[in-house]
């Protein structure tokens, strides 16, 4: 990843990121997880390519009054957070 796109991924996680500490299992223990919710799905298929992750399609209730929402879910193991990858 070059800087400036790390720059721009870091600015859309400010904007319209969330990061947590989550676990799949109640046995595990928690490892670090952004997501990002967006209605623009280029985007987030965009930085799908530069961190990987999930897209995930959000369930429309109103769909004669929202747009279509998607949210890109990165969840890391601990050994790639402290190898730097």
């Amino acid at each position: 990843m070059e800087s400036f796109e790390a720059a721009y991924n870091a600015g859309i996680i400010d904007g319209e990121g969330t990061i947590t500490l989550t676990r799949m299992h109640a046995s595990e223990h928690r490892r670090p997880c952004i997501t990002i919710a967006s209605t623009d799905k280029e985007l987030l298929v965009y930085l799908h390519t530069l961190t990987g992750g999930t897209i995930i399609n959000k369930k429309n209730y109103k769909p004669g009054i929202h747009k279509n929402s998607f949210s890109l879910n990165c969840i890391w193991q601990l050994k790639n957070v402290s190898n730097g990858n």
